[in-house]
């Protein structure tokens, strides 16, 4: 990957009003062959990629697992979506 860098120089003003770096739209090409389950850390082969599959984590090994129902045996399980 390219290096990126951004120099702001404003020594008397409130600084800058938006500051935005963009990645030239060739990288995006360039990593279209990238799958998910090339990763060591995600074993896709528990319950394969089926639709609707969900990433969960198993800390046993240490790797995300594929899953279409979400299992814990230890805690409860919260789902947080976020802020809308």
């Amino acid at each position: 990957m390219a290096n990126i860098t951004a120099r702001i120089s404003s020594p008397t003003s409130a600084g800058p009003q938006k500051v935005s770096v963009t990645i030239p739209s060739g990288a995006t090409l360039q990593n279209s062959s990238l799958q998910l389950k090339l990763l060591g850390d995600v074993d896709t082969t528990t319950e394969g990629l089926n639709d609707g599959s969900l990433l969960q984590y198993r800390a046993s090994d240490q790797k995300f697992v594929t899953r279409t129902n979400i299992i814990t045996t230890t805690g409860n399980l919260t789902l947080n979506g976020g802020e809308y």
